[in-house]
């Protein structure tokens, strides 16, 4: 037996153990993750999300994170959210089968359960009852709007193969509670993309923010908590994510890693 094979036997024997190409790595103080050395990896945006979310429905039982992809999101919202059960959909096949073991190895595969397909397939959630929060990081780049990554996960996360925001945003709609809230972060400069997309599925905004890496500087994420009911006036919001010298986290930003654990 070869050593890729002895890895990979290894890793199907424990969901700790990184197979070929793999790396494990800390997400929280209480979290591990299992990524791709190479692939799609944990980054401020799944950390975002997730705060985010978290504060838009606090008391969720029922969770849907569209594009789950290996379970950044998820695993980071079952630690916030201890009574949620939380469902994935992600479509990359590998991403999917990370997901998986990532439940197993945190101890949360009786709360996260990780379904592979396409989240535009209505059959993949067709017996699901609705959702208090549903949450995504759609890509945002249309095919042939860049340079396609050769590694086909990152591709895939970063490039819109199975549909953008607006599959996102529709299939949110028709999955949400009628009291329930949809979390979405986009690329900074989608504003009005992400905006139009809500409105179509028939989503109202009721918080719009703009992420930038320090203040002065562009937007880097838009992130928009949306519900069915109308608010009097959507709240528009900046956060910084470093001070102005770019050398420290934001007091804004600290505390939202605190309240997931991450420091």
């Amino acid at each position: 037996m070869g050593e890729d094979d002895r890895a990979t036997c290894a890793a199907a024997a424990s969901p700790g153990t990184p197979g070929p190409g793999e790396t494990l790595d800390r997400l929280s103080n209480t979290l591990r993750i299992l990524q791709r050395r190479r692939g799609h990896r944990a980054t401020s945006d799944d950390v975002l999300l997730a705060a985010f979310a978290a504060e838009a429905r606090p008391d969720a039982r029922r969770v849907l994170d569209l594009g789950t992809g290996k379970g950044t999101v998820a695993l980071l919202l079952a630690r916030r959210l201890p009574a949620a059960h939380i469902v994935g959909v992600e479509a990359f096949p590998e991403s999917h089968r990370l997901a998986v073991r990532n439940a197993a190895l945190n101890g949360l595969a009786d709360r996260f359960d990780a379904r592979a397909g396409d989240l535009r397939d209505p059959a993949v959630l067709a017996d699901e009852a609705p959702f208090d929060l549903v949450t995504g990081a759609p890509p945002f780049m249309p095919p042939g709007s860049g340079i396609l990554p050769r590694d086909p996960q990152r591709a895939a996360g970063r490039f819109e193969l199975r549909g953008g925001i607006e599959d996102y945003a529709a299939t949110a709609a028709r999955h949400a509670a009628p009291d329930g809230r949809v979390v979405l972060l986009m690329d900074g400069r989608s504003r009005a993309r992400t905006l139009a997309a809500l409105h179509a599925a028939g989503l109202s905004v009721q918080l719009l923010t703009a992420v930038c890496p320090r203040p002065g500087r562009a937007p880097t994420y838009q992130i928009a908590v949306a519900a069915r009911h109308r608010p009097p006036a959507p709240t528009a919001q900046v956060l910084n994510m470093r001070g102005h010298q770019g050398d420290d986290w934001s007091p804004g930003y600290r505390s939202l890693r605190a309240r997931l654990d991450l420091d």
